[in-house]
């Protein structure tokens, strides 16, 4: 049995040295994420397709230590034990066999396969599962640990920021990738916490792996149950989230609404975050009749609700019929349906979003700050950041639009899309009614805009405040005297919410090169 109290845990925690063997192994071979990524033909090994899902990169003969532990521990094909011990050496051959990385196949001596998935990602390695054969997860142990390269993971990793100096907390953590890369990348210390045991022991794996064991410490923990009053100055989560009439799967099942885990975590925030500190979710959450996310997420917080402000960061939305489908694969049958429908109404459940929460404990003095927004065409901490600031911004600035924009002189950003609207007239003619605005960077954004918006954003050059930018469409002809400042001023406000104009006291991030 292992550490973790899991029974059929391939891989082992002794003997310590072979670990050490190991990971000069894997330094020899090369077998970091860029110089695999290059040889597979990739910018990154995020979502990197294996030889049974049509990879062509790599697909012959093996001669080379790299090459072999690709085809082991990426594709998960088994090899000539000869052929990897003539590759590893016999010192690594022995200390993969030792931690269980690699054993024959049944009845069949001559022949290696990998116990594990082990990918290189960010500068470490993490062990985890081997991915099964199909996409479907049925038949999948209940248990079963998920890699740090799936394209979920990947978008996760993309929104946590480093913390440098911080005490880090990931919950959920399986493989305690996020936990491991805070430590790498300079936090004083990290927590990996996870309620399933073979998640656990996983973590401890990799943990000794990356030669992190004096910086990153493993616990098992039903969410906060086993931290006791310990506080961090990040705590990061990726839980499951996928809503269960009945628990099969410890990675995918969440309860009735798919929140329970979620929901959990943020109850916890205000005895376990720090002041200045922030808790970052990704999670699929749910709209529900008179209760918004932002505001349902507000109620779990509790009296301390006021201390935090909250970003809502969404990729995708999807209605009850469209969750019905996603858990079932494609649905089974009416009566199945009708009763997940009636289900989801009795949870009186609008739409479900697919959502990155962020939570900063730096409401002091001030009104919470609560934004909603939709990721863009890239992901990356900076567009949270973005947002607090904007919010910061709204409620510090004054009563009014005008009083916000004194002294700020708006800029068009670049990239923004302008589409000018125009309707047929009884004469053949054609009048312009209106135009849509819409910026990709740092979220996604479209505004429905009065036919004025082109020439608006013609004179935001950067050298124009509202006063001059008024004066300019009067000049145009495009406004006439019961115009003002004010209605100027809220216009350019809700283009620069879009981030469609920039203003000083607001700056946008550079942009992001992770796509989303």
């Amino acid at each position: 049995m292992s550490a973790a109290g899991t029974q059929d845990v391939p891989i082992l925690l002794e003997p310590r040295a072979a670990f050490d063997v190991v990971r000069a192994l894997l330094v020899r071979a090369s077998y970091d994420e860029p110089s695999v990524a290059r040889r597979l033909g990739r910018s990154s090994l995020i979502g990197a397709p294996r030889l049974v899902e049509g990879r062509k990169t790599l697909a012959g003969e093996v001669t080379d230590v790299q090459a072999a532990l690709i085809r082991l521990f990426i594709d998960g094909e088994s090899m000539e034990s000869t052929l990897v011990q003539s590759l590893v050496g016999d010192d690594a051959f022995e200390a993969l066999r030792a931690l269980g990385l690699v054993r024959s196949l049944p009845g069949d001596d001559r022949s290696l396969a990998a116990a594990v998935a082990l990918v290189p990602l960010q500068g470490l390695w993490f062990a985890s599962d081997l991915l099964p054969r199909s996409d479907q997860v049925d038949g999948t142990i209940q248990d079963y640990v998920y890699g740090a390269s799936g394209d979920l993971t990947g978008f996760f990793l993309s929104v946590i920021p480093d913390a440098p100096g911080a005490h880090v907390l990931e919950l959920c953590a399986g493989t305690g990738v996020a936990a491991l890369r805070a430590a790498a990348r300079g936090a004083a210390g990290a927590v990996a916490s996870d309620l399933v045991g073979r998640c656990v022991h996983f973590a401890r794996f990799n943990v000794l792996l990356n030669a992190l064991d004096d910086r990153v410490r493993v616990v098992q923990s039903d969410v906060w149950e086993s931290i006791g009053d310990e506080t961090f100055d990040l705590v990061v989560a990726h839980p499951p989230y996928v809503p269960a009439l009945a628990h099969v799967y410890d990675f995918r099942d969440a309860g009735a609404d798919g929140e329970h885990v979620t929901r959990r975590i943020v109850q916890g925030a205000p005895a376990h975050v720090r002041r200045g500190g922030r808790l970052i979710v990704r999670a699929a959450l749910s709209d529900r009749r008179g209760a918004t996310i932002a505001q349902r997420v507000r109620e779990w917080l509790g009296e301390s609700e006021s201390e935090f402000d909250l970003v809502q960061l969404e990729s995708s939305e999807y209605g009850p019929f469209d969750a019905y489908q996603s858990v079932t694969k494609g649905g089974k049958d009416f009566v199945d349906c009708e009763r997940w429908m009636r289900h989801f109404d009795s949870l009186q459940i609008e739409r479900f979003s697919l959502v990155v929460i962020e939570l900063r404990r730096e409401a002091y003095g001030r009104a919470p700050v609560t934004e909603r927004r939709t990721f863009g065409a890239s992901v990356s901490p900076e567009v949270a950041d973005w947002t607090f600031r904007w919010g910061r911004f709204l409620s510090g600035g004054g009563d009014t639009a005008a009083s916000r924009m004194v002294g700020q002189m708006p800029r068009v950003v670049s990239g923004v899309r302008a589409a000018v609207h125009l309707e047929s007239q009884s004469d053949g003619g054609w009048a312009t009614v209106g135009a849509t605005v819409e910026a990709a960077w740092p979220s996604h954004a479209v505004v429905k805009a009065p036919p004025l918006a082109p020439t608006l954003l013609e004179l935001c050059d950067g050298t124009r405040d509202v006063e001059a930018i008024l004066s300019g469409l009067r000049s145009a002809g495009l406004v006439d005297a019961l115009v003002g400042a004010e209605d100027v001023a809220r216009l350019v406000e809700v283009l620069a919410a879009a981030a469609a104009i920039e203003l000083p006291a607001c700056r946008l991030p550079p942009r992001a090169v992770t796509q989303a």
